[in-house]
C-alpha cells in the first residue's frame, strides 16, 4: 500500500503494483475456476453417487456377497456425493485453499472408485451366475434368475463407477493445473491463517 500526504495533510492510500498484480491473479483464479465449470462436475458427481446408491438397493434382496458385506455401493456412492458437493462449493469459495481441499477430496474419490471397481469385479468373479437347471415346467430355477440379476446389476453399477472415475480424474487434473498456475500468488491470510 502506498501512502501519499498532500500539502493539506490529507493522507491518500493506493495499492502498490504488487497488490494490483495479486488482485489480478486472484481474479484470474476465480475466472479460471468458473471457466472449469465446477458446478457441472459437482452436480454430475452427486447424480452418479445417488444413482449408484439407488441401483444397489435391489442387491439387498439377492444373496449376500462381498459387495454387500463391505457396503461398497454405499460408501462409494456417498464419497461421490461428498466430492460433488465440494465441487459445487468451490464455485462459491473460489480461492486457493478451496481448490486444494476440493483437489484432495477429488483424489480420494478416485482412489475409492478404483477400490470399488476392484471389489465389484472380484465379487462378480467369485459369485458367477449359475447355470439353468430346468424344472418340471421347462423353466430355470429361482437361483438362475437371481444370480443373473445380481451379476447384471453389479456390472451396471461398475460401469457407472467407471464413468465416475473418469470424470473425477478429469476434474482433478483441471484442479491441479489451476492450483499449480496460481500457487505463487496466495494471500498472506491463505498462507498463515490467524
Amino acid at each position: 500500500m502506498t501512502l501519499t500526504v498532500s500539502t493539506d495533510l490529507s493522507v491518500n492510500t493506493s495499492p502498490t503494483q504488487v497488490e494490483e498484480k495479486l488482485q489480478d491473479k486472484q481474479k484470474a483464479l476465480r475466472d479460471s475456476i468458473e471457466k472449469g465449470e465446477p458446478k457441472i462436475f459437482g452436480v454430475a458427481q452427486i447424480v452418479i453417487g445417488l444413482l449408484i446408491i439407488s441401483y444397489s438397493i435391489p442387491l439387498l434382496s439377492a444373496e449376500r456377497t462381498m459387495i454387500l458385506n463391505f457396503g461398497v455401493p454405499w460408501w462409494s456412492g456417498l464419497m461421490f456425493v461428498i466430492s460433488g458437493a465440494a465441487a459445487i462449493a468451490l464455485e462459491k469459495y473460489a480461492n486457493l485453499k478451496a481448490v486444494s481441499v476440493c483437489l484432495a477430496i477429488s483424489a480420494l474419490a478416485i482412489i475409492i472408485s478404483v477400490i470399488a471397481l476392484v471389489l465389484y469385479y472380484a465379487d462378480i468373479a467369485f459369485n458367477p451366475a449359475t447355470e439353468c437347471h430346468e424344472g418340471p415346467h421347462q423353466m430355470c430355477g429361482h437361483q438362475y434368475y437371481a444370480t443373473h440379476f445380481s451379476t447384471g446389476l453389479k456390472t451396471t453399477i461398475s460401469m457407472v463407477s467407471m464413468v465416475q472415475t473418469a470424470m473425477s480424474s478429469a476434474f482433478t487434473i483441471m484442479q491441479y493445473n489451476q492450483r499449480r498456475n496460481f500457487t505463487g500468488y496466495a494471500t498472506m491470510t491463505e498462507l498463515h491463517p490467524a
